[in-house]
């Protein structure tokens, strides 16, 4: 009984992990702020909010390495037209 439930869970980790590390990091970043944001609110426990501190810090450390990648960086604003049209 025992056995069969810790084989579960460890099967389970892996599978968290496993998807963890294979989907795209844009979306990984974007899973771990709403984790983030759900796990801040008032009445959750300590641990969940520093276990999403965590998983954003990892999922952000994941962006970094390139300068020019869509990602890791907003996209640039638009071209204002804060001049006028001379005659």
């Amino acid at each position: 009984m025992w056995q069969t439930l810790i084989v579960g869970l460890i099967v389970l980790a892996a599978a968290v992990y496993a998807a963890w590390a294979l989907v795209p990091a844009a979306l990984r970043l974007r899973l771990a702020v709403r984790f983030g944001t759900w796990a801040r609110r008032p009445g959750r426990r300590a641990w969940v909010g520093r276990l999403a501190a965590v998983l954003e810090r990892r999922a952000r450390s994941g962006l970094g390495g390139c300068s020019d990648c869509g990602a890791a960086q907003p996209p640039p604003a638009p071209p204002s037209r804060s001049r006028t049209a001379r005659d």
